[in-house]
């Protein structure tokens, strides 16, 4: 009788308590949902790219790596984005965006102004132009390459190879003139940015 007594008590407490298994379970949710004061605050991941938006359009640049603004000069309202540095430091990735209008000064019709961007001089060349179609329109665009001298910190000026990048958008009469110079040995690295904000280019009322 005490045999079976002593019996039943093990089964009972063998049952009352919880499983292995129960308990690293409880131990993990524990774990996973503890905030632990030294650790810092887990955030969300960047987009890789930022809406931004100016007096005449809006459009795209990656969210990290570029500095953008709007300013007036001599030729009117100009929108400039930088990007990063070339490798030798001389030439940095620049984006420029002008509304070219009737009232813009030197104003040329835009297959005007695309040709005598297209034209080639001594140590310049440009490509066929192509069409693409964009959220602003049909846009051409072609590509000019140049060499110029750098000033370098010691000794004489460096020769650099600049590509350009060119897009011109009409809009009406006026027409959008996107131009976006780097390296010719970074140009394929920032070409995504320069297709990017051209597709997403997106003048103001046009929404």
């Amino acid at each position: 009788m005490r045999r079976a007594e002593l019996l039943a008590a093990v089964l009972l407490a063998a049952l009352a308590a919880p499983s292995r298994g129960d308990w690293l379970q409880d131990a993990l949710s524990a774990a996973d949902s503890a905030i632990i004061a030294s650790d810092p605050p887990r955030e969300a991941p960047k987009a890789a790219w930022k809406p931004v938006e100016y007096s005449e359009f809006d459009s795209e640049l990656p969210s990290t790596g570029w500095y953008a603004f709007e300013e007036e000069d001599a030729l009117g309202t100009v929108v400039r984005a930088y990007g990063p540095d070339s490798s030798s430091g001389a030439v940095r990735a620049t984006l420029s965006v002008r509304l070219i209008d009737r009232s813009s000064p030197n104003y040329l019709p835009p297959k005007d102004a695309v040709e005598a961007m297209r034209r080639d001089t001594p140590g310049r060349d440009s490509t066929p132009v192509r069409a693409m179609r964009v959220a602003a329109g049909l846009a051409r665009i072609f590509e000019v390459t140049t060499t110029r001298r750098e000033d370098a910190d010691d000794g004489p000026s460096l020769p650099e190879q600049l590509h350009e990048y060119v897009a011109v958008i009409p809009r009406g009469e006026a027409y959008f003139l996107i131009r976006f110079i780097s390296t010719q040995e970074s140009y394929l690295d920032s070409r995504d940015v320069f297709a990017r904000f051209i597709k997403r280019l997106t003048p103001i009322g046009a929404r």
